[in-house]
């Protein structure tokens, strides 16, 4: 597909470069593949080393590594880990002052940028389209692809943007993600427009991990029994609970029990966030106690437990949580807590998250009329901010739950930048479509609804837990794993692991 003149070898250049002896499972078979030119679709489990799989390429392809990814508050971590290996990386970020961004601008314009993190909500601004238009992109990598698709856990409505972007050029395009279901995988190649690419599926079986779900029908005997396994087993932890108010309880508990743990949430000052997850990565702070907020772009190996007050909504989003666990191969702890009404939380997120779709068209009808004939609103025209009620802040802050949320992800609304035609940094007005998807609104909720009955069979059904996970994401497996409180719980492992 790509004529892009590559060089050196990616073994030589990671164990130069990185350090590294060897590859993990399914690196050189992904770095190979877009080295090739091809469209390639990565699915590596969480800590599996993905990043490694542009950073080498971007080393060795001639042209620019564009990395289209949403996790936009750590790029610049992104940036000074991969100038560590030597690569010439930036980010461009709204974040950023003006003559940061220029100067990153004008770096790229002379070639002298290597690697280039982005958000899919960057792609279409006017500043960067110029900036971009005379650039050999060699690489376009797309993290945490997932996004991309209606149907994963986490879609994001700007990552439809990506395939429009790469039309007409002739750049491979790399997917990478680390839980995507065959459904899901179907629906990146598509909306990406990969031709014929090289899918690379690690293994999602994380035999170090042992697997348990404990019913706990109160609050208070589910936090006693976390406070008691936390107690129990050695090394450092995570502990995710569901909401801002759940997570200060917790933290709390653990404290009165002689347990040192710090609170991390939306809700705290920025500067405070980064100086919890600062301590933790360093080790000063044995137990974090989060929610879903914390987790991402933490690659700590020793972890040696992870507990969830309550399961999360999707199994995508718990096996990606608590695969932050035993990421060094060492025995390691997942459990999580469930009783039955944990159905009606899980209900009521989806409620917020994909509302009935007889909601969504009333909000856009009075949008409308909102807006008269100019077609568009301010965004901080107070009288949004009283129509969205609490959940204006969610969709401000990109928290992806909401009633103006739901609307994006319908074509119902869109989001515009106005005066300094950054297109990200400035964005001031929604603008209001009249062909809303209203067919994708119901789908979208369905598939959520689906999603969450996988988490309730998982957790009351009979069965292997670990297996019962591997199927879910389309892996075949029959035998007992021996690692899970439904097979192992005779055999002792419990124990093994929690004492060990």
């Amino acid at each position: 597909m790509d004529d892009s003149p590559v060089t050196a070898d990616p073994i030589a250049i990671l164990r130069g470069r990185f350090g590294y002896p060897s590859f993990r499972p399914g690196q050189e078979e992904l770095i190979r593949s877009v080295l090739a030119g091809q469209d390639t679709l990565g699915v590596l489990p969480t800590g599996g080393g993905k990043s490694v799989c542009y950073q080498i390429p971007a080393m060795m392809i001639d042209g620019l590594t564009l990395v289209v990814t949403p996790l936009v508050s750590l790029m610049q971590d992104q940036v000074v880990r991969a100038c560590a290996v030597g690569i010439n990386a930036h980010c461009l970020t709204a974040a950023q002052t003006r003559r940061e961004r220029s100067l990153v601008m004008g770096a790229l314009r002379t070639g002298r940028v290597d690697l280039l993190f982005v958000s899919p909500e960057r792609l279409p601004a006017a500043s960067f389209m110029r900036a971009i238009v005379r650039v050999r992109i060699g690489l376009i990598a797309v993290d945490e692809a997932h996004c991309i698709s209606q149907w994963g856990h986490d879609f994001r409505p700007a990552y439809r943007m990506i395939g429009a972007f790469r039309e007409g050029q002739r750049t491979p395009v790399l997917a990478l993600t680390a839980s995507a279901t065959p459904a899901v995988r179907r629906d990146i190649t598509a909306s990406l427009g990969l031709e014929r690419p090289k899918v690379v599926v690690h293994s999602f079986d994380r035999p170090n991990l042992w697997w348990a779900i404990k019913t706990a029908r109160s609050g208070r005997g589910r936090l006693q029994r976390l406070v008691e396994i936390a107690f129990r087993t050695h090394g450092t932890g995570i502990v995710y609970a569901p909401t801002r108010t759940s997570v200060e309880a917790v933290r709390h508990r653990l404290s009165r029990a002689g347990i040192a743990a710090e609170a991390y949430h939306a809700g705290l000052p920025g500067p405070l966030r980064s100086a919890v997850q600062a301590r933790f990565m360093s080790g000063a702070s044995r137990v974090v106690v989060a929610t879903n907020a914390f987790g991402m772009g933490i690659d700590k190996p020793d972890v040696r437990f992870v507990l969830h007050l309550q399961l999360p909504p999707t199994l995508e989003a718990y096996y990606q949580e608590a695969g932050r666990a035993g990421r060094d191969g060492e025995p390691s702890v997942c459990v999580a807590f469930h009783a039955i009404r944990d159905r009606r939380l899980g209900v009521r997120f989806i409620n917020r998250t994909h509302p009935h779709e007889a909601r969504l068209r009333a909000v856009h009808w009075r949008l409308l009329h909102l807006a008269g004939r100019a077609g568009w609103l301010a965004c901080d025209d107070p009288r949004l901010r009283r129509l969205a009620g609490p959940e204006f802040d969610a969709w401000q802050s990109g928290e992806g739950s909401g009633v103006l949320s739901a609307l994006e992800r319908i074509d119902a609304i869109r989001q515009v930048g106005t005066g300094s035609g950054d297109g990200v940094s400035s964005r001031s007005r929604i603008w209001l479509l009249d062909r809303p998807n209203w067919s994708r609104s119901r789908e979208l909720r369905r598939c959520a609804l689906v999603r969450l009955r996988a988490v309730q069979r998982l957790a009351s059904g009979p069965g292997c837990r670990r297996n019962g996970l591997l199927r879910y994401f389309g892996e075949s497996v029959t035998v007992r794993c021996g690692r899970c409180d439904w097979c192992g719980w005779d055999s002792g492992t419990e124990g093994s692991c929690l004492d060990g």
